[in-house]
């Protein structure tokens, strides 16, 4: 996407009356800019305050103002799809814009239309009360694209009109106006907060808490921040934007529950189930949180470990439970109500077995491949070549390779946007966060401070946030906690170390679901993480596996084998062998030179990374492939097979497959003679 794309599309659309505002990058809440303070009220057509805006920020999504422009009617998925047919209308052939999930209709601003949501199963219209806005072409939201569907003039649906008419109903709070809320049964702590606000130590619970609530009601994240706006400036003091964005954001990876039993007694539920073996249910109404972890479904029953609480305060648990085992659950509900009665328990445990049932063996929606338009975006890194966009990798290798100290480096260049390690390109700079579960914070500091000063930098010079945190128990244990980091630290790289310890007590590292736990839950943080991990026993050898279950090779997207060759007491070689690459090719192993500064005590106070010509080394020549280390033998005299392959001690028929293959691609030239010598002008084979 060039520079000026959003730009560009920014103006067509003022241009055409249609009053723009920016957004933040691969988000919906609008940009914080001083010629933006009041989100989507400053929508403008004026082409100098959008040129200004875009300019600044030209990786900015496009938002486009209902009102006086257009109304719009929001399609969501297949059932949206479905519930206009069944409601017996028909599609207009006007302008739509196609979304992730399914499409926006534009309609002329006349339309008598009223802003509801709900207006059919995942349909709504969005009508300028209480500047409403959509997110527009050519915006990329989590990676996924919004696109011009049909590029027709605005269009009139006078079926749907007389649809609605004829069938009006009693409409749920979705928009900016709280005008007649009450009529929808809006319970009295939802108004009070939004008109008074809470005192500090109390605004994020009580942001959470209001989020939670409109998230139930299916208001949409964008809607939800501009009906937070009131609450956020009478909350004393004043609450900070980037933290209630952070909040919203954070309570909106909750799904609205469906399918669940409600009633005046206990309002619906929002569910976070991004992670395989946990479930976080929130009923805001009740101010009430059930957090279920370690669920393992088996012939005996389903069975968790629960525990329920406030947004402040403890409730009960954590306990074992067997939730299809009523004398269980019977026996909990009678300790829960020596605790509060003012729950209707008996319902809040039929919710959460029913949602955790039913969500065990939800495959997921399917797609229709008539309509599915694959991505343009090209596959991003985070740091290149070692950490793809969003995906997990992992490094390995035995104790005392250094493995650590090389992903800390990762990390410090990903923040400074300097590559402390030689032929990486760590992009542009972003937040890093380092998860320790075998060191602390001072060792961290240390190692930091030591490759800092190899690139005669110190803690000033890094451009974004690095963040550490000590952890024990079970990674899958503190999801909440690391979610909340990255949004306030704006974190793009997270490293775990190590895999073995981040396990817990629940599962072994030799069990598939502990392989699978972790790969669910850093997948749920939708950024590049790295995991540390030992090798395995049986495999100490060149093509090493990682510790543990064969699911963590499965899994992870790109793998890294680390061994390390001492040199002197102040200078090691270390091979960085890639042993599996999805969506890329498998690159050439790396050398690395690592020279060491120490203090009296022996701890390091100086680390630099340098190249290194693994051919040169004893023991890490053998890490390079064959092909590699035959080039760097005949790369000054030509030799007959059978020399390389006493050379080498590489069997003759291995030797004589790569001289075959290498000469194929023109890496070697065959002599009349016999003998075998380097392509002189092959630029891959020269000494790093």
């Amino acid at each position: 996407m060039t520079e000026n794309t959003m730009l560009e599309h920014a103006l067509k659309y003022a241009a055409a009356g249609i009053a723009c505002l920016a957004l933040v990058q691969n988000g919906k809440i609008p940009l914080k800019h001083p010629l933006q303070p009041s989100g989507s009220k400053s929508a403008t057509t004026d082409k100098e305050t959008l040129t200004k805006i875009f300019t600044d920020h030209p990786d900015a999504n496009v938002g486009i103002a209902c009102g006086d422009s257009f109304v719009a009617v929001d399609i969501d998925g297949r059932e949206g799809e479905e519930a206009v047919i069944l409601a017996g209308l028909k599609l207009p052939d006007c302008r739509t814009h196609r979304t992730p999930r399914g499409f926006h209709i534009l309609l002329e601003p006349d339309t008598q239309l009223d802003q509801t949501a709900g207006l059919f199963t995942k349909v709504d219209v969005r009508t300028g009360k209480s500047n409403g806005y959509l997110v527009a072409p050519p915006s990329v939201v989590d990676g996924k694209k919004y696109e011009v569907f049909k590029n027709l003039p605005l269009g009139r649906w006078d079926e749907l009109v007389e649809y609605t008419k004829a069938n009006k109903q009693p409409s749920r709070p979705r928009t900016g106006d709280t005008t007649g809320w009450g009529d929808v049964g809006q319970p009295g702590w939802v108004a009070t907060l939004l008109s008074e606000g809470a005192p500090q130590g109390q605004r994020a619970n009580s942001a959470a808490r209001l989020a939670g609530y409109l998230n139930s009601k299916h208001i949409p994240m964008d809607v939800a921040r501009q009906l937070m706006q009131p609450f956020r400036l009478a909350c004393s003091p004043a609450m900070d934007e980037r933290e209630l964005d952070q909040t919203i954001q954070s309570i909106y990876r909750y799904v609205p529950a469906e399918d669940v039993f409600v009633s005046a007694e206990l309002s619906a539920p929002v569910v976070d189930q991004s992670v395989a073996n946990r479930r976080t249910i929130r009923w805001a109404d009740e101010d009430l949180i059930s957090e279920l972890s370690r669920i393992t479904d088996n012939s005996s029953g389903l069975h968790c470990r629960i525990l329920f609480r406030t947004h402040t305060d403890a409730i009960y648990g954590p306990v074992r439970l067997n939730l299809l085992s009523s004398s269980s659950r019977e026996s909990l509900i009678r300790q829960l109500r020596t605790r509060t009665k003012e729950v209707n328990w008996s319902m809040a445990l039929d919710q959460i077995t029913n949602l955790v049932s039913t969500s065990l063996d939800d495959a997921g929606s399917g797609i229709d491949m008539r309509y599915f338009k694959p991505s343009d975006e090209k596959q991003g890194w985070a740091i290149r070549p070692f950490l793809q966009d969003k995906s997990a990798s992992l490094v390995f290798g035995t104790g005392g390779e250094g493995k650590s100290t090389l992903v800390i480096a990762m990390l410090l260049s990903k923040a400074s946007g300097r590559a402390f390690i030689p032929g990486i390109d760590p992009g542009a700079p972003a937040g890093v966060m380092f998860c320790d579960w075998e060191d602390n914070e001072t060792q961290f500091y240390q190692t930091c401070s030591a490759l800092l000063a190899g690139m005669d930098m110190t803690f000033d010079d890094l451009l974004m946030p690095v963040v550490y945190r000590h952890f024990a128990g079970a990674l899958a244990d503190y999801s909440d906690t690391i979610s909340d980091e990255i949004a306030r630290h704006r974190i793009e790289v997270l490293a775990i170390d190590s895999l073995v310890a981040s396990s817990g007590s629940e599962h072994s590292p030799n069990d598939a679901e502990a392989a699978r736990v972790w790969h669910q839950v850093v997948s749920s943080f939708g950024i590049a993480s790295i995991g540390i991990t030992h090798i395995a026993k049986s495999s100490a050898n060149k093509d090493g596996t990682p510790y543990g279950s064969v699911y963590y090779f499965n899994l992870a997207r790109s793998i890294f084998q680390c061994s390390r060759e001492v040199e002197s007491e102040h200078s090691s070689v270390l091979a960085v062998a890639h042993r599996k690459g999805n969506n890329t090719g498998i690159m050439k192993t790396m050398g690395l030179r690592a020279d060491f500064e120490s203090d009296e005590f022996d701890r390091a106070t100086k680390i630099t990374y340098s190249e290194a010509d693994l051919n040169t080394t004893e023991v890490l020549a053998t890490k390079l492939s064959v092909t590699d280390r035959i080039l760097y033998l005949i790369k000054d005299r030509a030799m007959e097979p059978k020399e390389i392959t006493e050379e080498l001690d590489i069997p003759s028929n291995t030797v004589r497959q790569a001289l075959l293959r290498a000469k194929e691609r023109g890496l070697v030239i065959l002599l009349p003679t016999g003998q075998y010598t380097a392509n002189p002008e092959d630029v891959t084979n020269q000494t790093p």
